[in-house]
């Protein structure tokens, strides 16, 4: 998930994580939390997350802004991401090496694209979407090989 934008952990949000991620065997933030009592409410859950440039200073310092996880036999770079959408994934790989898929937020629109065997993903906003964008949330399955898909919430 990505682009929260909250100041607390909402009903709806609670929902959406007790749907989503309490049998996920990895839960993936990437950014614009917003308040640290969001990140406390997450660190429930098998978490794996990075700082959005829209928050609070107590994020900016416990979370990187960037990292590599691995799911399975796969090498997965997350970040939030930042500046304008156009050129936003030329600026991002050229921050990860050696990455099975580049996984970031910022732009609040969905994105699933294939590029010479790497996997771009966007989850969209969880409660901000952009333009014709809703909310939503995505899922990636791991196994012998990557998928994706955006759930519209």
């Amino acid at each position: 998930m990505s682009d929260t934008h909250l100041s607390r952990p909402t009903d709806e949000f609670k929902h959406v994580c007790s749907t989503f991620c309490e049998d996920a065997d990895m839960v993936i933030h990437l950014g614009d939390w917003d308040k640290a009592e969001v990140l406390v409410y997450m660190d429930q859950y098998r978490l794996e997350a990075v700082a959005g440039n829209m928050d609070d200073y107590s994020i900016q310092e416990q979370l990187p802004n960037q990292k590599v996880v691995t799911a399975g036999a796969f090498r997965i770079g997350i970040t939030h991401g930042w500046g304008s959408p156009a050129g936003i994934r030329q600026r991002l790989r050229q921050n990860f090496s050696a990455v099975d898929a580049i996984l970031f937020g910022h732009t609040h629109q969905p994105l699933i694209l294939w590029e010479n065997d790497l996997l771009w993903f966007n989850p969209g906003s969880l409660f901000c979407g952009r333009g014709t964008s809703r909310k939503s949330i995505g899922v990636i399955h791991v196994q012998d090989r990557i998928e994706a898909e955006i759930v519209q919430l």
